[in-house]
């Protein structure tokens, strides 16, 4: 029950908070949007323009073009939209380039400019007339790929390599503690008896240690510019150890021998599940979880870069 928590925990807990900063700044904003109260909009959508968020930017535009009293503490964020939208347009993307016409050539947060209206007009037509000839609802692929290390506390040494291509991609994982101690005898936890050996054998525990290594793959989806999330299966195997020293007849120790725990050693198909969010262009942190059967569950966490 307890590992099932963790596992519930693990799946739950990231999407809800994700949701809830994907969302807040815009509900707010429409809040004060409701109450006419512009200056408390103003504020709460521009926290999306840290995502380029094409709702946040719809919005401030409104306020721009509805209520002149508000344009002078509105420049260096409609000048941030602009940014924006210029990153978007050079992106080929049609909405963004639309934008730049009516920022141009009505100077919004910028000074009129009829050489950049027309210049974004061509652009916006030739785009259009482009994804019309090809397909109407075909995109041009945008790849990056990742590259990354992962830890978790059995497995400190982790690679997760991967790539997306605009919202679907894959990753491929693999991840070790680089032990592979031998064990030539198996342990028993409900009879606390090394099962090679006979009853009159003596024995005292000294302490444990554990071989683990896992494989594996899956699906990865870009939820938002900067949240990315991925599920995939694979193999895994965790062998816990325990080390021995028999004892002969006086008690005086003679060898030390390694028994497998047979009741807390795992292995099979795991499941992953794992939140990657982007920071910037280039770097990314992550966290997850591996799971097999709900008997055993391995949180991890990362970092690495797209390129």
């Amino acid at each position: 029950m307890r590992r099932m928590f963790l596992t519930l925990l693990c799946v739950t807990l990231p999407i809800l908070v994700f949701s809830q900063q994907q969302t807040e700044y815009n509900r707010k904003g429409d809040d004060a949007m409701r109450r006419q109260d512009y200056t408390d909009a103003r504020l709460w959508y521009g926290e999306g323009l840290s995502q380029c968020d094409m709702y946040s930017i719809d919005q401030l535009t409104k306020i721009w073009q509805e209520n002149e009293t508000m344009r002078v503490s509105m420049r260096s964020l409609m000048n941030k939209c602009l940014n924006c939208m210029t990153v978007r347009a050079n992106e080929r993307d049609t909405a963004a380039m639309a934008k730049l016409v009516l920022y141009y050539s009505e100077g919004i947060g910028t000074p009129r400019n009829k050489d950049l209206t027309s210049y974004w007009s061509r652009q916006l037509r030739q785009a259009q007339r482009g994804i019309s000839v090809q397909n109407p609802e075909k995109k041009p692929v945008e790849a990056e790929f990742f590259a990354g290390y992962l830890y978790s506390l059995e497995a400190p040494l982790g690679i997760t390599i991967g790539g997306v291509f605009n919202r679907l991609g894959f990753y491929v994982r693999f991840k070790s503690n680089l032990s592979s101690k031998s064990y030539p005898y198996t342990y028993n936890s409900s009879t606390h008896r090394i099962v090679e050996l006979p009853e009159n054998q003596t024995y005292s525990y000294d302490h444990k240690k554990i071989n683990y290594y896992a494989a594996s793959g899956g699906l990865m989806v870009k939820c938002t510019p900067w949240l990315y999330t991925s599920i995939g299966a694979g193999y895994f195997n965790r062998d816990l150890l325990y080390s021995f020293t028999l004892r002969d007849q006086m008690g005086e120790p003679k060898e030390s021998v390694w028994a497998k725990n047979l009741e807390d050693s795992y292995n099979g198909v795991i499941a992953d599940l794992d939140f990657t969010v982007k920071i910037g262009k280039t770097f990314y942190l992550s966290a997850g979880c591996s799971t097999l059967e709900f008997k055993y569950v391995d949180l991890n966490v990362g970092a690495g870069v797209f390129f």
